[in-house]
């Protein structure tokens, strides 16, 4: 009898793992913890919960010969997750987050956006976190078996008394290509007040900066719970900044009223800086000519977009021909749109290229700021004309008989725009033209004046009756006392027929000398 029931007992154990054999199960489902990476919030603040998620996996029954099998049975899948309020002091401002698939190991964190209320009371409180997904429960002969579920998890956030901190206001002149302020008002939020408090705005972007560097931080020492503070950063735009949105962010670490260090969350600020200050130029006007002094005249107008002071319009052309006396002209203070004449004294060389030229000028000015800034080169095209002569030369009374001497007179003109003194005439001749009288003196000659002045010269007998060349040329002052020596001007002298009531011919009259001579020789010798 014991035999018997012996056998049976092998044969019963035999079929059961036979049947074991021939059909492998592996169950299990996830079983997902959730935490909070940072569960203090402050009333009145707005920020994020960041979710943390770890899928431990429950496996049941697993299978040795394939694993891979064991994971599908823990990996939650389609993963939805939501928080609730519940009856914590908190608004969540974030719908459902759907995750996807959440294997087992590493955890993943998804964050909501809250509001809590401005009079929450400080304690610690229960936010419900529901989480729905699918997975396989069973798997079996390749046959997998899929649930639904939704489980709710805990989390704990605890609303502390210590200061929170909200941006109010934020005002900036920041400008393209220059420097200004951005002033941030801060409300302290929290319920107690905030000691030696660092405000940081840290800068986003590369175009505002405050100076080489990407953040600044201003303190305060006592910061009361309710109390407005305005904090002012020097920021500067460079060239290439854009009038568009830069991001900011603010941040403020203080010591709560037990003294234990804190940082609040960082609130976003936004910067967008005015456009670039501009200058135009019109109405450029020159009487610039080559060797002469000129001048290069325009309307400068401050085409905004704000108010400046102690405007001055620099010379910004490099040209070793063209030399202004001054290289500064001060404006004064311009409004937006306002306009005003300036002008350059120009020396201009004999070698000065005449033809259209192009002069560069650069407006400094102070900004809002009270700082010296200078806008981009602004243009301008004018005129350079030829060189003229010094003088113009009209000439008069230029007939002279042969062997005869006379008065020629000659108009002098200053052609020039500027005023010419110690003026020295000298005439020069050859033969047979000579000159008793050569040189001639004018005191001053201002632009467009004109003086005659007269020489004495005569004809040698020999001379034949035409036209004989002389030349004149003129030493004078110039304004800046320089002395300079004119070009020389070439004017006719005719030679005509003897002038009857013009005296006796010189060759009679060394003829009549002669023999006076010759007589008081011979009288002198026979006497």
């Amino acid at each position: 009898m014991k035999k018997r029931s012996l056998a049976m007992l092998l044969v019963a154990a035999a079929l059961v793992l036979a049947a074991g054999t021939a059909t492998a199960v592996t169950r299990g489902s996830p079983d997902i913890t959730a935490t909070l990476q940072d569960d203090t919030v402050a009333a009145g603040e707005e920020g994020t919960l960041e979710v943390v998620l770890v899928n431990k996996g429950d496996l049941d029954i697993g299978d040795q010969q394939n694993p891979s099998l064991n994971s599908e049975v823990t990996t939650a899948r389609g993963l939805t997750v939501d928080i609730e309020d519940g009856k914590a002091p908190i608004s969540v401002t974030t719908g459902t987050r759907s995750l996807g698939s959440l294997p087992t190991g590493s955890p993943t964190t998804t964050s909501f956006d809250i509001s809590v209320d401005e009079n929450a009371e400080p304690g610690t409180y229960n936010v419900p976190v529901e989480l729905s997904y699918d997975y396989y429960s069973q798997i079996s002969d390749g046959v997998r078996q899929q649930s639904s579920v939704t489980r709710t998890r805990t989390v704990t956030v605890t609303v502390s008394d210590d200061a929170t901190f909200d941006v109010t206001n934020v005002d900036s002149n920041a400008q393209v290509g220059s420097s200004g302020t951005v002033a941030v008002t801060v409300e302290n939020t929290g319920q107690t007040a905030a000691n030696n408090s660092d405000v940081t705005l840290a800068s986003q972007n590369g175009e505002l900066t405050f100076g080489e560097r990407t953040e600044s931080t201003r303190s305060v020492d006592s910061w009361a719970p309710g109390e407005s503070r305005t904090f002012r950063y020097d920021i500067a735009a460079t060239d290439d900044a854009q009038v568009e949105s830069y991001p900011f962010q603010l941040s403020v670490a203080f010591d709560n009223p037990d003294g234990v260090r804190k940082e609040s969350a960082t609130s976003s600020v936004s910067v967008t800086p005015d456009p670039e200050q501009t200058f135009s130029l019109s109405e450029v006007e020159s009487s610039l000519r080559a060797g002469e002094e000129g001048t290069v005249a325009a309307t400068v107008t401050n085409d905004g977009p704000r108010a400046v002071d102690n405007v001055v319009i620099n010379w910004a052309s490099d040209k070793s021909d063209l030399s202004p006396q001054e290289t500064q002209v001060a404006v004064g203070d311009l409004a937006p749109g306002d306009s005003t004449d300036v002008s350059f004294t120009v020396d201009a060389t004999d070698s000065a290229e005449a033809g259209t030229k192009q002069f560069d000028f650069v407006a400094s000015y102070r900004n809002s700021e009270g700082d010296r800034a200078e806008s981009d080169t602004l243009e301008a095209q004018a005129q350079v004309r030829p060189s003229q002569d010094e003088f113009s030369v009209d000439s008069a009374n230029t007939t002279i008989g042969v062997g005869q001497s006379g008065n020629i007179q000659v108009t002098v003109t200053n052609t020039r725009n500027q005023t010419f003194s110690d003026i020295t005439a000298k005439v020069f001749t050859s033969s047979p033209i000579s000159a008793d009288d050569d040189e001639a003196y004018i005191d001053e000659l201002e632009p467009g004046e004109s003086e005659t002045i007269t020489f004495s010269v005569s004809a040698e007998g020999s001379a034949l009756q035409k036209g004989y060349p002389i030349s004149l040329d003129f030493r004078y002052e110039e304004p800046d006392g320089d002395s300079s020596i004119s070009d020389t001007y070439r004017e006719e002298i005719k030679v005509t027929e003897p002038n009857d009531g013009g005296g006796l011919p010189l060759l009679v009259i060394g003829g009549v000398v002669l023999v006076l001579v010759l007589a008081v020789g011979g009288y002198m010798r026979f006497r």
